[in-house]
């Protein structure tokens, strides 16, 4: 496999002799890009998406340590190598945790790095290899893999008719090694699909040891393949918000499966529960979740991202009942339409009255989950159907009635989805405009404070603004030291740290990247004029 590199290093000399004079295509490489520092790294790395990043550890404004850490939360699937003068086992730690592959001293010829990059290609293959050439397991392992299908399946699959009880249920899960902490677990349902390159549906049993390969590195997890679809039951003690502990393993496991097995992974997450007796509900919300996906605004949902009131849970109703719940969510008009002809075509007249009370009962909850209160009146004022039910002189007008009572709903869930987009997008901005002084600002606090999950946050903002959440912050910062250049005597120093930039050199450095002129150029410039 070929991979491609982004070669970082402020020293211009040292960083065209590493792209012209090392041999990467005999090792595998191909380099794609070049930063001369950490700033313009981050930059472009969401756009080339490199599987290597070669960076010197020691570069004005930004460390390659620095970088390091950045681009875990961006691409924990790309891999660093390191170039340092300093023989540091703190550094070496530290690299442990920020997907170094490979810590190298300088000086280093060019020869001898190409000889290196054999080891780093024969390292990277092992990691990306480890994902896919699984050793075949021993007899030992594939019982122990039947007991937790086994156990899992029909607490996700199956109906509540029977209530389990939970003491048995987390005993049980004990005696199997999917809960090993004694006291009360946090779980959550993640619902995945892969699709090729020619968007035909892929899931396979191989998948399910793919995700769990990944999720592994930061949770527990078990996971098996059920109707298409790969379920996996994730296990957490960790005390931040479950979005956040799941960001950087569903990123990766999304990201590496674009990477290598060219495929596209969509992912549905449920809402956090503690008892197991709960599994079946959570499976249901991150199916939804997922199909939440096909609005294209990225391929990780939460549910929560889509519905917010936590407090309602999907009932156990007839199975049209929950067909028109996705429809309605994520459906569209033809597929309404050929729902309500089947209701009245495929059942008595007798069982359909039953079955439209039911449905009517269903939009109405489906759009309180998702358009709240002021959708529920809106539906409730527009639409008088419960008076219709008796008064409809023909099937043929009742039938009419609801398909038009299911399009209206249908209308004001994706109005309100749209507008819910652009509100969140714009309490961004505001949030942004308010507090871009403040250095630690970041997505994730940003995302916690809005209650959506960081994934989803970053893909909205993208979509909505076309811009990322770094590039917004950055232009609001910019304007505002402008403004201070131009309209105050304040030093420059004084004004980095009013903009959210502690060190004065990276700030001026962002400056005149933005504006294409130094601060005190800028202001200069205006006094004389």
């Amino acid at each position: 496999m070929k991979y491609s590199v982004l070669v970082v290093d402020d020293e211009y000399e040292q960083r065209r002799a590493l792209i012209e004079m090392v041999d990467w295509e005999a090792a595998g490489f191909e380099v794609t890009g070049e930063a001369e520092n950490g700033a313009d790294a981050i930059d472009i790395i969401e756009t080339l998406e490199p599987d290597l990043i070669l960076t010197d550890i020691r570069m004005p404004m930004i460390s390659g340590l620095e970088l390091a850490a950045k681009v875990r939360e961006i691409r924990p699937a790309t891999q660093i190598v390191i170039l340092s003068g300093y023989d540091s086992f703190e550094y070496a730690q530290t690299a442990i945790n920020y997907n170094i592959i490979m810590y190298l001293l300088k000086p280093i010829s060019s020869s001898e790095m190409s000889k290196t990059l054999f080891e780093i290609h024969r390292r990277m293959d092992e990691k990306l290899g480890s994902m896919l050439n699984l050793p075949d397991p021993d007899t030992e392992s594939r019982l122990h893999t039947l007991a937790v299908n086994e156990f899992l399946f029909p607490l996700m699959l199956g109906g509540n008719e029977h209530q389990p009880d939970d003491s048995e249920l987390l005993k049980k899960a004990e005696e199997l090694g999917i809960i090993t902490d004694s006291g009360k677990p946090r779980l959550c349902v993640l619902v995945s699909k892969f699709k090729d390159e020619n968007g035909n549906s892929c899931t396979g049993t191989e998948h399910a040891e793919f995700i769990n390969k990944i999720i592994s590195k930061y949770m527990h997890s078990e996971t098996f393949i059920a109707y298409g679809r790969a379920v996996t039951l994730a296990v957490t003690d960790g005390e931040e918000e479950m979005s956040n502990i799941l960001e950087l393993p569903l990123k990766e496991t999304v990201q590496t499966a674009k990477r290598l097995l060219n495929q596209v992974c969509t992912i549905g997450v449920s809402r956090e529960f503690d008892a197991l007796s709960l599994c079946s509900d959570a499976y249901m919300q991150a199916v939804t979740a997922r199909r939440y996906t096909s609005d294209g605004a990225g391929e990780i949902r939460f549910i929560d991202d889509q519905e917010h009131d936590g407090s309602l849970e999907i009932d156990h109703v007839e199975k049209e009942a929950s067909t028109l719940e996705q429809l309605l969510k994520v459906g569209n008009s033809e597929d309404i339409s050929a729902f309500v002809d089947g209701l009245y075509e495929e059942n008595t007249p007798e069982d359909t009255s039953l079955l439209v009370i039911q449905m009517i009962a269903t939009v109405y909850r489906v759009v309180g989950a998702v358009s709240g209160n002021e959708g529920l009146s809106e539906l409730l004022s527009s639409n008088p159907i419960f008076s219709k039910i008796t008064s409809y002189s023909t099937e043929k007008i009742m039938r009419n009635e609801l398909l038009s009572f299911c399009e209206n709903a249908k209308t004001l869930i994706s109005q309100s989805q749209r507008r819910d987009s652009e509100i969140i997008c714009d309490r961004v901005v505001q949030i942004i405009s308010e507090r871009y002084s403040d250095e630690n600002l970041s997505l994730s606090a940003v995302s916690n404070e809005l209650a959506i999950s960081p994934n989803y946050l970053s893909s909205l903002i993208k979509k909505t603004k076309k811009k990322n959440f770094i590039t917004l912050l950055t232009e609001r910062r910019m304007k505002a030291a402008y403004d201070m250049l131009v309209c105050s005597g304040m030093k420059v120093l004084d004004i980095a740290e009013k903009c959210g930039y502690s060190d004065q050199h990276y700030f001026s450095y962002c400056f005149k990247k933005f504006y294409g002129e130094t601060p005190n150029k800028v202001r200069n410039s205006n006094r004389s004029e």
